[in-house]
């Protein structure tokens, strides 16, 4: 099959990328799971963008690089602050709609580490929902989608991309050949046993890069979100940062606050600082609130928690929601510039799964959606006034007809049990070391270049979720100093400023 663009992924990113392209463009898109599954679809956040009159870029700029601990890439972070309000706007007037006040103008939020109230919201702590509604009508009977697929591997032939080997709901196998490829697979909170993630997000844009000899960036900054809700022991889902924007505050089973003097900025703190503070409390065995007793009209403003409290029996009206942290996003990721381009020619990477440097350390509450929003545009403007250039089959078939060689792979319980102890909130080298054995001892070093024709999609993923992991484990046990959301707990000082920059970390 050709096309002549190829988006492994459905997200939001993904749907900004096709906006740009399905004009011009054939455009075939490829998810692992439903289109109504994935992280946009979940997001209870809403965009952060400058658009008050107290507002300005230049202050949203300073916001998220003092939350990335200065770790950001400025071109792009300017990029995303200068541009995000101008394309947020046109889609506005074309009829994507936000939540407003009486008179007329937005209901514009505030979270953790922002200086000013900017961030949008849709249908309260729906944005994801709505937003992503929006854009799937948009792009209605426009674009070829595939569900229910998982990638292989994406075929490289004179060090170019030229599409990718999937394998079809079906099981059966099939060879996607495109000008150009998008990786926008998302993040990897499925690595671990606690993640605001849905089901299907678990690292499989990074194997696949990296397989394909793409170069990657800082992997080790993995954000943990300080509020998921606990219900019977189980995590069943996020409490939005909005609830502490709005007056919610962290408590102990006391009721005594517990982020007062932790951080000057308290309860909005960044994520990485309060992740740490909510650790320390629940790994003495202490459990930890979120009381919303100070947030006004909390039901009208958050129907999805509320719902979502309802159905799991967590007491909604006590006004008291158990939390505690879990995997959430990732910084670090595929390596990319301005226009998504990654280190392969024709391969480009958008959203949570590009490595551009523009969260840093860290990333700011809410820039995620924007992120999407301004680089999936970016990418899909770029190649769309890129020529036809790949008019040839390849010069062999990339299948084989026998089964390549098989990895023993551990259950996915048992890869998410040892990265979490490994790779979460805080870390040690011992720990690290640990886990690198375990993963050696599966051969790790297979994974990177074993032929993987004839595996299940549940094969599939494992071994990409053990190579994700060995990577990220890599990178983070080659950083000995803590900076934002990468925490060793041997270390006494912790590297928070400017001055104090360190190099970012490149595989």
């Amino acid at each position: 099959m050709k096309t002549d663009v190829l988006i492994i992924g459905g997200g939001l990113a993904a749907m900004m990328a096709a906006s740009k392209l399905v004009a011009d463009k054939q455009v075939t898109m490829v998810l692992k799971g439903r289109k109504t599954e994935g992280n946009s679809w979940r997001a209870q956040g809403g965009i952060a963008v400058a658009l008050s009159e107290e507002d300005s870029p230049t202050l949203h700029m300073e916001d998220t690089l003092h939350a990335g601990c200065f770790q950001n890439n400025r071109v792009l972070v300017d990029i995303l602050v200068n541009e995000g309000p101008k394309r947020l706007k046109c889609w506005i007037n074309n009829g994507l709609l936000f939540d407003k006040t009486l008179d007329g103008s937005f209901s514009l939020g505030k979270e953790g580490a922002h200086s000013q109230r900017r961030i949008v919201h849709a249908g309260g702590d729906r944005t994801g929902d709505r937003t992503m509604n929006y854009f799937s009508g948009q792009l209605r009977d426009k674009l070829h989608m595939i569900e229910n697929c998982i990638v292989i591997d994406l075929i490289i032939e004179e060090d170019a991309c030229i599409g990718a080997l999937i394998q079809d709901e079906q099981g059966d196998t099939q060879e996607l050949y495109a000008d150009q490829t998008i990786l926008a697979t998302g993040g990897l909170g499925g690595l671990f046993q606690e993640s605001s993630n849905d089901e299907t997000i678990t690292g499989d844009g990074i194997a696949l890069a990296y397989r394909a000899g793409a170069r990657l960036l800082d992997l080790e900054y993995i954000q943990f979100h300080p509020t998921l809700i606990v219900s019977n022991h189980k995590v069943i889902g996020l409490a939005s940062e909005a609830l502490r924007g709005e007056g919610a505050k962290l408590v102990n089973s006391e009721g005594e606050l517990i982020m007062n003097d932790k951080h000057p900025l308290g309860d909005l703190a960044p994520r990485d600082v309060v992740a740490r503070v909510l650790y320390s409390h629940i790994e003495k065995g202490n459990d930890v609130y979120l009381d919303i007793t100070d947030v006004q009209k909390v039901d009208e403003h958050f129907p999805q928690i509320k719902d979502m409290c309802v159905r799991n029996d967590v007491d909604w009206e006590g006004k008291r929601i158990p939390v505690r942290p879990g995997a959430h996003f990732h910084m670090g990721g595929v390596q990319t510039d301005e226009y998504g381009r990654t280190s392969v020619q024709n391969l480009f990477a958008v959203g949570e799964v590009a490595g551009s440097g523009v969260h840093g350390a860290n990333r700011l509450a809410s820039n995620s959606l924007l992120e999407a929003i301004v680089f999936g545009e970016r990418v899909g403007e770029w190649i769309s006034g890129l020529p036809q250039t790949y008019d040839r089959l390849p010069s062999k078939s990339v299948q084989t007809s026998e089964n390549s060689l098989k990895c023993l792979l551990p259950p996915k319980s048992d890869i998410r049990k040892q990265v979490t102890s490994a790779l979460g909130v805080v870390r040690t080298e011992k720990k690290l070391l640990e886990f690198l054995s375990w993963l050696e001892s599966y051969q790790i070093e297979k994974y990177q270049s074993i032929t993987r024709n004839g595996w299940s999609k549940k094969e599939l993923e494992r071994s990409n979720m053990m190579l994700t992991a060995f990577l990220i484990a890599k990178a983070a046990f080659n950083r000995k100093k803590s900076i934002g959301a990468h925490f060793m707990q041997s270390e006494e000082e912790r590297v928070e400023h400017e001055s104090a920059f360190i190099k970012a970390t490149v595989i």
